[in-house]
């Protein structure tokens, strides 16, 4: 009998085991693959929404990063980048515009609402909030904003109060529902009426209250860093925190520095999970106040914060879902064409934003709502040549946005929420190339960036309830909404 070839049958060996080890690569991909698919509901849920981005106000900012400090964007370049990008209509049931609420409202309980309305839909009724479905699954619930913590944003995805302004019934519902992480300004809301500093309407020591119930109640950056234990409460400021280009780094924490406590405390002896809401309500203030230079300044900080949660992602990219969304555009920013002046419409005298108004607005060293205080309501002829020279130098101030502000007169039928602000808003304009359309909310669509487990749920173009009506189902383990 004749003996095989060795070289046919080492041939034949190698066939064998290289189609052993396909199968077994394609099985154990193809299982991986299903393992994934029936992850329907993330461990842990980060919700970040800058307040009153628009799609201008990233791109602004990824400019001025890339531009100023060679640095790119976490919201793009790994969010975006390796998740999912959707684009998100903002409108409310009863405006073409919206406000926090209405908008707040239909990214957390899924519905239409009317302006004003903080957890109720316009038909009336009352479904259950992101964070209450949350909470039933005895998953740990953190609130962070540099807002007054009441504020509409976050007060959505726990309320259900027809007037956003109701602070009382917002923070006695908190005390109530008890989220494990509320960090944040609004002290004034905290205490009794009559202690200096409060805006209650009763006697009531809602501080007292929570530290009854076993909270921490810290009050700076350093208390916050240092907190330890299951529940905090945070309270920074008697109203509103401060714009970053204001901020006192040493006692007050930015966004950023409460988004890094709120991950370390619900992530500590935590095996159930947590669903975290992160608000950069300064975005929004700084566009309503026509500030670019606040605006970039607080969404780089908005950026960092998110980079925390793409970190924490990183380690746990089976558990973990990371969106990033605005509940609406304010200020319809961009930088444009425009004339240098009125003598000519010739080319020679139009102007096109570049890196050098980028490196102009970076000279910026002091918020508008500051420049404001300084001047006071009375501003003079004398204190504003005093203000251009020590904040703002290198730029020029038409006469008519002088006059505006002494004169305390609105700058356009759309630029009117505060004569000073808005008089320098479109000096910086005028010096920069970047113009606001309004001073209030527009009915532009706003990006959603997902990454993690559903992320792909949030692909496409699609209505704001739809948001709150996707990521209730993965909350509830559903398909579908």
């Amino acid at each position: 009998m004749r003996k095989p070839n060795q070289t046919v049958v080492a041939m034949i060996f190698v066939a064998v085991v290289l189609a052993v080890a396909t199968y077994t690569l394609v099985t154990s991909r193809a299982a991986t693959r299903n393992d994934i698919g029936a992850v329907t509901t993330p461990k842990y849920i980060f919700i970040f929404l800058a307040d009153g981005a628009g799609i201008a106000h990233m791109e602004i900012t990824r400019q001025y990063n890339r531009s100023i400090h060679n640095e790119g964007l976490v919201v793009t370049d790994k969010i975006i980048k390796e998740g999912s990008l959707g684009l998100m209509t903002t409108h409310a049931a009863d405006s073409l515009s919206t406000d926090s609420a209405a908008a707040a409202t239909a990214l957390a309980s899924g519905c239409k609402a009317k302006i004003g309305a903080l957890g109720i839909c316009a038909d009336g009724s009352v479904p259950k909030t992101v964070m209450e479905l949350a909470k039933e699954r005895d998953l740990r619930l953190g609130l962070v904003t540099n807002s007054t913590i009441y504020d509409a944003s976050p007060a959505a995805f726990v309320c259900h109060v027809p007037s956003r302004r109701d602070y009382n019934a917002i923070v006695n519902r908190y005390l109530e529902m008890e989220p494990d992480i509320i960090l944040g300004g609004g002290r004034n809301q905290f205490l009794p009426k009559g202690q200096p500093g409060s805006r209650r309407s009763d006697e009531r020591d809602i501080i007292a209250a929570f530290t009854e119930k076993k909270y921490l109640y810290v009050s700076n950056k350093k208390e916050l860093e240092q907190a330890r234990g299951r529940k905090v409460l945070g309270l920074f400021s008697p109203a509103d925190m401060s714009f970053e280009l204001d901020r006192d780094r040493e006692t007050e924490p930015s966004i950023y520095d409460m988004t890094r406590a709120a991950i370390r405390l619900l992530n500590d002896k935590n095996p159930r999970g947590f669903v975290l809401f992160i608000e950069n309500e300064n975005v929004d203030s700084a566009a309503h106040l026509t500030d670019v230079a606040s605006v970039i300044r607080d969404y780089r900080e908005f950026d960092r914060a998110v980079g925390l949660a793409y970190e924490f992602y990183k380690k746990y990219p089976r558990d973990t879902l990371i969106l990033v969304t605005s509940d609406h555009d304010t200020g319809g920013l961009g930088f444009t064409l425009a004339l240098k002046d009125f003598s000519s419409t010739r080319g020679s005298n139009q102007a096109a934003g570049t890196v050098e108004d980028l490196k102009k607005i970076h000279s910026i060293n002091i918020s508008l709502r500051r420049a404001a205080e300084i001047l006071g309501p009375q501003p003079t002829s004398e204190s504003i040549d005093k203000l251009m020279q020590e904040h703002f130098s290198g730029f020029t101030l038409a006469p008519e946005y002088k006059e505006a502000m002494l004169k305390r007169q609105p700058v356009s039928r759309t630029i009117f929420l505060n004569s000073t602000t808005n008089a320098l808003g479109m000096m910086i304009a005028n010096n920069t190339q970047a113009y606001w359309l309004t001073t209030s909310h527009t009915n532009q669509p706003v990006l959603v960036g997902a990454l993690g487990i559903g992320a792909e749920r949030f692909k496409g173009y699609y209505d704001n309830a739809d948001f709150g009506k996707i990521l209730k189902s993965i909350i509830e383990g559903k398909k579908s909404p």
